[in-house]
């Protein structure tokens, strides 16, 4: 048998020996390629078994080209680069790593919003310009007396709502896959979508994308918020509409904006629409990134795969497979 890491780059500077040495104590073959395009991934990972993904969407056609292929894992939380609904069909598991990366995306998303709350950014960029004045921008409110509404409230954002919870915030969240006890138990209000857009001070994105998220915070949803609301995005870029929200930034009704994620990665132009406020905070979508969040992640990944193509289904790898209530719940 043997595990493709489909697109590896040099530049993410990763230890992939931690893959190779978990793959071969599984007696599993392991490889690390640069497959970009579907052409590649046909071409090189034809013999697969198993694929690690990172970006590289993983299509029908290449699931029909690569009949050995058992099991599809990604690097990360997300999982929108697999066509589930089709690897499903042919029996392939599809998996992710729910259980990395917490602390570091909640604590981004925590220093996103105290950036915003606090005008770090902004207040460098003018200083940078020689304007030495506390006065422009937009109106800063003491974090204790705003509320922060989750849209989406798992495992991330719970853990980013404890590190504000010294702050002195009030707390809502929408999550329409938990019950109102486990949000009430995390200390936030469980609320519908349409509450939670009207009586958020900083809306923060938690949510995964599918088709029915896509867009979720558009135009429309903007305007249920309140004028001067703060949205905060650490999940996935095309969640939100980047021209409604810039639209919303330029007249005032979102008062600013951090964006780890955007809709077309990466932005690579000085002079990108969303810099032109001074109001948008953007990072590399490096929420995920520390030592040892990469060390985990590709440790995980690299397990998963041997688990699933041994048929080890320990509770902690059943956790990371997608598709388990069709492939092996049903069963």
């Amino acid at each position: 048998m043997k595990a493709v890491f489909v697109d590896n780059k040099p530049v993410y500077h990763r230890n992939i020996s931690i893959q190779e040495s978990i793959c071969r104590a599984h007696g599993i073959d392991y490889a690390a390629l640069n497959c970009l395009t579907e052409e590649d991934v046909i071409q090189q990972c034809g013999d697969a078994d198993a694929l690690l993904d990172i970006y590289t969407p993983i299509t029908p056609r290449i699931l029909d080209a690569l009949p050995q292929c058992k099991v599809l894992v990604r690097f990360g939380i997300g999982y929108d680069v697999f066509d589930v609904d089709y690897a499903t069909q042919k029996g392939i598991y599809v998996c992710n790593v729910p259980d990395y990366c917490t602390e570091e995306v909640a604590t981004h998303a925590v220093a996103l919003i105290l950036n915003l709350t606090r005008k770090i950014s902004f207040y460098n960029d003018n200083a940078k310009k020689g304007k030495w004045v506390h006065t422009e921008g937009y109106t800063m409110h003491r974090l204790s007396t705003q509320t922060v509404g989750f849209l989406g409230f798992g495992k991330i954002a719970r853990q980013a709502a404890k590190y504000l919870a010294p702050f002195g915030c009030s707390f809502l969240a929408y999550d329409p896959y938990l019950p109102a006890e486990t949000i009430q138990a995390w200390g936030a209000q469980p609320v519908g979508l349409d509450e939670l857009y009207a009586r958020s001070d900083i809306l923060s994105v938690h949510a995964p994308l599918f088709e029915s998220t896509r867009h979720i915070v558009d135009k429309k949803a903007i305007e249920k918020m309140k004028d001067g609301v703060m949205i905060v995005n650490t999940s996935r870029g095309p969640l939100i509409c980047e021209e409604d929200l810039l639209a919303a930034v330029e007249s005032g009704k979102v008062a600013a904006a951090g964006l780890d994620v955007v809709e077309s990665e990466p932005i690579t132009q000085p002079d990108h629409p969303l810099f032109r406020t001074g109001r948008v905070v953007v990072t590399p979508h490096a929420a995920f990134s520390s030592d040892a969040a990469s060390a985990e992640l590709l440790a995980k990944v690299a397990e998963t795969a041997c688990a699933v193509l041994t048929h080890d289904f320990s509770p902690e790898i059943l956790s990371r497979i997608v598709n388990r209530k069709a492939l092996i719940e049903t069963t």
